[in-house]
């Protein structure tokens, strides 16, 4: 005539061990989701703490007849391994992956250096500015200005800036 008392039981205990499974799994995959994502970050802590680029030396190139010139910065690092390959450019406050390239290197290890160049930089007296954003999320920011007595460019100042990480 009807279910029996055992069996409704025996469904009811089946449903919650599966529900039971379920959410444990669920669980256990967002804890290990959770932990790795706490892994990567504190890797990206430890990185960017440890990221340091400096200015080591600098050149152009310019021909006398045209107002334009090439501006080579050779910069080292004096920090952990980066990869040249994947920073982005700020030209005067405009990204720029067009007037700014870098030289093609995958890592750039402790003490090596790279170089980026800048073209076609005006010959004025206005102050140009480039900033060089790591994949690490710091960044070198260099100021200079073309000199007309010297006839050259000439650096202001530089700045390595990371955010506060936390």
């Amino acid at each position: 005539m009807g279910f029996s008392v055992s069996a409704a039981f025996a469904i009811l205990a089946i449903g919650a061990m599966v529900s039971f499974g379920l959410l444990y799994t669920t669980f256990e995959n967002s804890y290990t989701s959770i932990q790795g994502a706490e892994y990567y970050h504190q890797n990206q802590l430890i990185k960017q703490q440890n990221a340091k680029l400096e200015l080591s030396s600098y050149s152009y190139n310019t021909s006398s007849l045209v107002a334009l010139y090439d501006v080579t910065f050779n910069l080292t690092n004096r920090g952990t391994t980066l990869e040249p390959g994947r920073w982005s450019f700020i030209y005067d406050g405009v990204y720029d992956n067009t007037s700014v390239t870098v030289q093609n290197v995958t890592y750039l290890f402790p003490g090596a250096s790279v170089t980026v160049t800048v073209q076609d930089v005006p010959k004025n007296a206005s102050v140009q500015s480039l900033i060089v954003n790591t994949e690490v999320g710091c960044s070198l920011m260099i100021k200079w200005i073309w000199n007309s007595t010297t006839s050259s460019p000439q650096v202001l100042n530089t700045a390595w800036y990371c955010p506060v990480g936390g």
